[in-house]
């Protein structure tokens, strides 16, 4: 899936509220992941989202429980909508 695609399909997710992404829903790495929610979410395109950084192991999780899509996200998705028709629900 291309990125475009792959931004679309997680604000989407994120903005019907029915069920949280996860990386395993778009067979991505969870570092792979974690960099696209660190961009979404650089881009003004969602909010709230967290990507927690430990010593340890900084690639755990992602947590978009309280993420939300902003109005500029509602907008990429709007600009985008010929993505929808690609993508099986």
């Amino acid at each position: 899936m291309n990125k475009k695609k792959l931004i679309y399909s997680v604000l989407r997710e994120i903005e019907k509220g029915e069920n949280i992404p996860k990386f395993s829903d778009f067979g991505i790495s969870l570092i792979e992941f974690r960099d696209l929610i660190d961009q979404i979410q650089d881009d003004d395109l969602i909010k709230g989202a967290s990507v927690p950084r430990g010593s340890g192991n900084p690639d755990q999780m992602v947590l978009l429980n309280t993420a939300k899509v902003t109005l500029k996200g509602l907008e990429y998705l709007e600009k985008n909508s010929a993505f929808a028709e690609s993508i099986q629900d």
